[in-house]
């Protein structure tokens, strides 16, 4: 595991495959992420969640019961602090934008490698997200073309300068760390202006306003 992360990753593993399960355990073993327990469906995932207090959810799209994007969205709902990474074979966009949308921090695909997948996990706990880079651009074109994130009112011209460029550095994909190293400002304070960016976008986490941001053209294409 990465020596500079801040806090342990316990990862929860869900999937209905006995053999991706354990491929996937073998991997994050290997690389001292601790597998803290696995759920073969999204009402195990729930359950396991609330049990396990995972910081870090691995799920699977296609599952019995309750699939993956239904079960993150409960998780991200009753504990909006799990982070939640979805694992699929299926690059449909509208799977993705969902995921998103309900506050899932990485969309990648099982065909990824493991020093991949594990950099993946590594940069989700930092505080960033992820989509694969073979599904990025239809999620572009679904963000463009699609319906808005949220049809709920939001406060986005009331934004200050300096929210701005906060928000501008986490559609870049920056953790708050990097972006109180980027401004010279105290980690403390870029807690605070995300606070303030979530409230007056009425979003629930960094993801749905990097998300939104890029949807209302709050930040510059070009610099993202």
């Amino acid at each position: 595991m990465n020596e500079y992360l801040k806090n342990e990753i316990k990862l929860l593993l869900a999937d209905d495959d006995p053999l991706v399960r354990r491929s996937l355990r073998m991997i994050f073993d290997l690389h001292d992420i601790t597998v803290v327990g696995e759920a073969t469906n999204g009402e195990e995932a729930i359950e396991a969640t609330a049990r396990l207090k995972p910081t870090m959810i691995l799920m699977d799209v296609n599952m019995p019961k309750m699939d993956g994007i239904k079960a993150a969205k409960i998780i991200k709902t009753k504990y909006p602090e799990t982070l939640v990474i979805i694992l699929t074979v299926n690059n449909q966009h509208e799977k993705v934008v969902q995921a998103i949308r309900d506050g899932c921090s990485a969309y990648v695909l099982k065909d990824s490698s493991p020093e991949q997948l594990i950099e993946i996990v590594e940069s989700v706990a930092e505080g960033r997200y992820f989509v694969d880079t073979s599904i990025a651009n239809d999620l572009l074109i679904n963000l463009v073309h699609g319906t808005p994130l949220s049809q709920t009112q939001k406060d986005s011209t009331q934004l200050t300068g300096r929210e701005k460029e906060v928000l501008q550095l986490i559609v870049n994909g920056y953790s708050n760390k990097e972006i109180a190293g980027k401004l010279d400002i105290t980690l403390r304070t870029v807690k605070a202006h995300v606070s303030s960016i979530l409230i007056k976008l009425n979003v629930s986490d960094r993801t749905q306003a990097a998300v939104l941001a890029i949807q209302e053209k709050l930040v510059e294409p070009t610099e993202m």
